[in-house]
């Protein structure tokens, strides 16, 4: 068993213990906080992948925590709390760009009705033309290429993805890996070499 998997287990109790009707204990508290210490760097590259931007991330983030606290009765195994915490943070995710989705479309809608859509934000079809200016079959061709990058991405295994997402996604990727996997930084850019192969392989299966 992992240091990471012993240290989740210790304050996995310390924060059940600690909670009761009334509030939680200074102990209860210190011990979610050393789990978001030690899984929140991971957490938010996943949450960044799936948001359009820095703040949308950490609004993702924040909420993943605040879940999972709310629901920590339901992990019956503490070894399983980082992919736990990995599953409620594509859900929050997927939940937030639903709601952004229903939003845009409500607002595109309420502003065709009182005439505020400005003419050359649709094409002669009346749809809505591609932002900045990219033709639908440009706009297709970079969806259908993010969709085979993301397919690829699902392939990997856990370790190897979570290192690509921490090398692009974070300032010091190196430093989250250490948290997030526990490897050095020879390590960490092994693993990251082996991913980009093998993701690299996948895409070509894919494209011919």
């Amino acid at each position: 068993m992992s240091d990471a998997m012993t240290d989740d287990a210790r304050d996995l109790a310390l924060v059940r213990a600690g909670r009761t009707s009334a509030g939680a204990s200074p102990g209860a508290h210190e011990g979610f906080a050393r789990i978001y210490d030690r899984h929140g760097p991971v957490v938010r590259a996943l949450c960044r992948q799936n948001s359009p931007c820095d703040a949308d991330a950490d609004d993702a983030l924040q909420e993943t925590f605040l879940r999972a606290y709310r629901m920590l009765d339901r992990l019956t195994d503490p070894d399983g709390l980082r992919s736990w915490l990995y599953a409620i943070a594509r859900l929050v995710c997927s939940e937030r760009r639903r709601a952004a989705r229903r939003r845009t479309a409500h607002e595109h809608g309420a502003a065709g009705e009182n005439g505020l859509m400005p003419a050359h934000a649709h094409t002669s079809t009346g749809r809505p033309r591609p932002e900045g200016g990219a033709s639908p079959r440009d706009a297709a061709d970079r969806a259908e290429q993010l969709d085979r990058l993301s397919r690829a991405m699902e392939q990997l295994p856990d370790n190897e993805r979570l290192a690509v997402h921490l090398y692009y996604l974070e300032t010091d990727p190196v430093a989250a890996a250490s948290v997030a996997l526990g490897v050095s930084r020879s390590g960490f850019y092994k693993l990251l070499s082996r991913a980009r192969e093998r993701l690299s392989a996948l895409l070509s299966e894919a494209h011919a």
